[in-house]
């Protein structure tokens, strides 16, 4: 048996054994935790990574929500790959983001991608070709996965107008995944976005293990507080998580 697929397997007994890694995550969260990245180790290493995957080196910086962050490497962001990722199981996906520079009106960013046979994916494209845009939008895809017809939701019209997205203003992001086949998309705390496959659920076949978080494909973008859970997240839930996390930030908490 991999090391992944045996902590994997013992995950769920861990409750009686906690996992106390930060008072930035709640601790309601620990319990289904396999990756955890707050970028303020000395060396930038996750603080907890039960998916057996090694994390690509990523540019330190300073200008973190709440202290160190990480700048995305400009062709890949974070990447990651195993077996834990796959939504044929509960998943949720959290990140904050902030854009290197102030967003274009033809400029392109990603939240994230999780990849396989096709592919889940979190991203903004502006003015061009591309459908016909005339302002950046949020887009939302579930798409080339053999089975699952094709999902390509532009969710918000006029993202410069919705968001602050001027350099070095962070944002939430989330994905979740429920009972294999409802995809959820969160943006500071609220969903903007779901769609239930039409098809067939996820399955383990479908080999969405390579997990890319920011931008690889246009503006760079800082990362921080990287989470994921073998759980599947309430709307309460996040909208709590986004809020206790910007109030520590406001405060300068924990120190």
């Amino acid at each position: 048996m991999s090391f992944a697929a045996l902590a994997l397997a013992l995950l769920p007994r861990s409750a009686d054994a906690p996992v106390v890694v930060s008072r930035s995550l709640p601790p309601s969260f620990e319990d289904r935790l396999i990756y955890y990245q707050s970028f303020d180790s000395p060396d930038g290493a996750p603080e907890v990574n039960l998916t057996g995957s090694v994390p690509n080196p990523l540019e330190p910086s300073p200008a973190g929500l709440r202290g160190r962050c990480a700048l995305g490497d400009q062709d890949t962001g974070v990447h990651l790959t195993s077996e834990a990722f796959s939504p044929h199981r509960p998943l949720t996906l959290s990140l904050w983001w902030a854009l290197q520079e102030d967003a274009k009106i033809d400029g392109i960013f990603d939240m994230f991608s999780l990849n396989g046979r096709g592919f889940i994916s979190h991203f903004s494209r502006g003015r061009g070709e591309w459908c016909a845009l005339q302002r950046p939008v949020g887009v939302v895809q579930v798409h080339g996965i053999p089975g699952i017809a094709n999902v390509n939701g532009i969710y918000e019209g006029d993202l410069l107008g919705k968001l602050d997205l001027r350099a070095g203003v962070w944002h939430h992001s989330a994905l979740v995944v429920r009972g294999a086949s409802l995809v959820e998309v969160y943006t500071d705390g609220v969903k903007v976005f779901e769609s239930r496959n039409n098809g067939r659920n996820f399955t383990p076949e479908d080999q969405l293990h390579d997990l890319r978080l920011g931008s690889y494909w246009g503006a760079r973008t800082y990362l921080d507080e990287v989470i994921v859970l073998q759980r599947a997240l309430s709307a309460d839930e996040i909208a709590e998580y986004v809020h206790m996390i910007r109030q520590m930030a406001a405060v300068g908490y924990p120190p």
